[in-house]
């Protein structure tokens, strides 16, 4: 152009058209790699909780099922005179058993459900900052699951004291009081 037009001054602007193209893909690049490793560190998070959870609920289990079962020894015990007082009216052992056993079921029941609605209570409230407003939490099979894993855990513990309590004798019990 200088030879057509001497006395002109040329100013390239094609080099710093493509330097900022390169500069754009090389950004839209490393931001699409950024988002995939931040995928990637979600998914890998989310299976660590999830490793977490599973060894947490686990051992929430075995303590609730221990603690249970001392609570249920506790009760044989206290209630050692009202065993051998049915005992001598004639209850047998099965109805010892059934009437531990039915305390303890009521027991679950109403754990269950009542665990069931503190969870979904706390569930809520903690999602809600985190930006899942749509959780729904209550769901009639985590119902069922939460009353059926209460009444697992209580019929399990108060199992082996109800048969404690069923094998009292009478006049062993009786004649403590």
């Amino acid at each position: 152009i200088t030879r057509i037009l001497p006395h002109t001054q040329v100013v390239e602007k094609s080099s710093n058209v493509l330097a900022k193209m390169h500069a754009y893909v090389k950004v839209e690049d490393e931001g699409k790699t950024a988002i995939e490793r931040e995928r990637e560190n979600m998914a890998h998070l989310r299976v660590t909780w999830t490793r977490f959870a599973k060894v947490l609920v686990s051992l929430v289990m075995v303590i609730c099922v221990v603690w249970v079962a001392l609570l249920a020894v506790g009760n044989v015990r206290r209630r050692r005179t009202e065993i051998g007082i049915l005992r001598t009216l004639g209850f047998r052992s099965r109805q010892i058993i059934y009437i531990f056993l039915s305390r303890a079921i009521a027991i679950g029941l109403v754990g269950g459900i009542l665990g069931f609605l503190a969870g979904g209570f706390l569930a809520s409230s903690w999602t809600e900052p985190v930006g899942e407003s749509n959780y729904q939490w209550f769901n009639v099979n985590l119902l069922v699951l939460a009353v059926f894993v209460a009444l697992a855990i209580t019929v399990a513990a108060s199992w082996i004291p109800a048969i404690l309590a069923a094998r009292q004798d009478s006049a062993v019990a009786l004649r403590e009081e």
